[in-house]
């Protein structure tokens, strides 16, 4: 249910409107959803196309996304706006998609090293390079995740990221860079510096990590 006390923030003409919509859609009336859907078809359409690459299971992601909404929309609690809330939705069912499909995967965790110059040793350091950028984006905070995610992983520039989650380019921006910085000293205080020379390197790289911010 909406606590509308968390909103009384100062907020944006958009932000007010979705609130307006969703107050009468849980009242009852379905045909402000309709609205609501018309609003954010095509942002999540885009998120659909970047993932999946085609305009029919873009279509059908749309069409999905809005029926989760709709039925999840008595547990939006307001808390963040509802754009957000929405695009986080359908972020997150993008993601179970691709994995249970198996077709389209991370670009990170399709990243590997072609080269025969490495002993069993080095690609091992290299696999435990791999695992522990995983496990250390996994640890970011859900707004930097997502626009790191999204632009090293599956290689989508910022104007893009703009439009699927609604975040302004500068501020993507902002997180990248704070995500690199935040990933960098993890890795520097496992151990992990990434000279050019040794074997994690070309993993690091793949971030942008191998050099000094």
């Amino acid at each position: 249910m909406i606590k509308f006390s968390n909103l009384l923030r100062k907020e944006s003409p958009e932000a007010v409107q979705d609130r307006l919509l969703c107050k009468a859609v849980l009242a009852g009336n379905t045909e402000a959803f309709s609205l609501i859907a018309a609003k954010y078809q095509k942002r999540v359409y885009s998120l659909g196309m970047s993932f999946f690459k085609n305009h029919d299971d873009s279509e059908d992601f749309v069409q999905d996304i809005m029926l989760k909404t709709f039925s999840a929309l008595p547990k939006f609690r307001g808390e963040s706006s509802f754009s957000t809330w929405l695009m986080r939705i359908a972020y997150n069912s993008a993601i179970n998609s691709v994995k249970r499909k198996r077709e389209f995967v991370s670009a990170f965790d399709d990243f590997e090293i072609k080269t025969n110059d490495l002993t069993p040793e080095e690609r091992q350091i290299q696999n435990c390079v791999k695992n522990a950028i995983r496990r250390a984006v996994n640890d970011l905070p859900e707004k930097y995740r997502i626009c790191i995610d999204l632009y090293f992983f599956y290689d989508m520039p910022y104007a893009d990221i703009e439009s699927v989650t609604g975040i302004p380019v500068n501020t993507i921006k902002s997180h990248i860079f704070r995500s690199k910085k935040i990933l960098k000293t993890e890795l520097e205080n496992q151990g992990i510096y990434g000279q050019e020379e040794s074997p994690e390197y070309p993993v690091l790289f793949k971030l942008n990590l191998a050099y000094d911010m």
